[in-house]
């Protein structure tokens, strides 16, 4: 029987994995995101474009991925395993962080009509906001329990120190991109 290289088994299970992600997001999307009224006949993932953010955070997911089968030393079985489920952290992740983002403007809004609101009304989005962070904390951990049912004590910690520094990558890497845009518009306007 002849051997496949672990690195054509890691290629083809990133492909697999990525055409899963869409299908993923939109059950994420199904099962716990509300849209706000007038939204609800706007697709779950906006069309591809240049600069698309979903292409940039496929872009981020993807290099995670291969950056995390490297630093924690996976094997190829464990890499079947990890994979989907590093993919459905980062979505639950994203999704939580767009709906906290989401009751914060509402919060914003709220408070900027200040006479307005009576306390009542921005004491119930404050606990509302509370609620959502705390069952969104719950959210988070358990798909990052999953990640780790997938690793050993020594990659679990390594994870934990890749995360760290994949965050201050992508930190970087907008901060590079802002200045960029910046520059661009500067250069644009002269």
């Amino acid at each position: 029987m002849t051997k496949i290289p672990s690195r054509w088994i890691s290629s083809v299970t990133l492909a697999c994995v990525l055409a899963c992600a869409p299908i993923i997001c939109a059950q994420e999307t199904a099962q716990g995101a509300q849209r706000p009224a007038g939204r609800a006949n706007r697709p779950a993932m906006p069309p591809a474009g240049p600069g698309n953010p979903q292409q940039v955070e496929q872009f981020l997911d993807t290099y995670a991925l291969v950056q995390a089968q490297e630093q924690l030393q996976l094997t190829d079985e464990q890499f079947t395993t990890f994979a989907p489920r590093l993919t459905r952290l980062h979505i639950v992740r994203r999704r939580v962080g767009n709906q906290r983002r989401q009751l914060l403007g509402e919060l914003r809004v709220l408070l900027g009509q200040s006479p307005a609101a009576g306390d009542e009304v921005i004491m119930a989005k404050v606990r509302a906001l509370d609620d959502f962070t705390r069952r969104g904390g719950e959210e988070i951990q358990k798909a990052s329990v999953e990640v780790d049912g997938a690793l050993t004590a020594w990659q679990r910690g390594r994870f934990r120190l890749f995360e760290e520094q994949l965050e201050r990558k992508k930190i970087d890497l907008l901060r590079t991109l802002g200045a960029a845009r910046g520059n661009g518009a500067a250069g644009a306007g002269s």
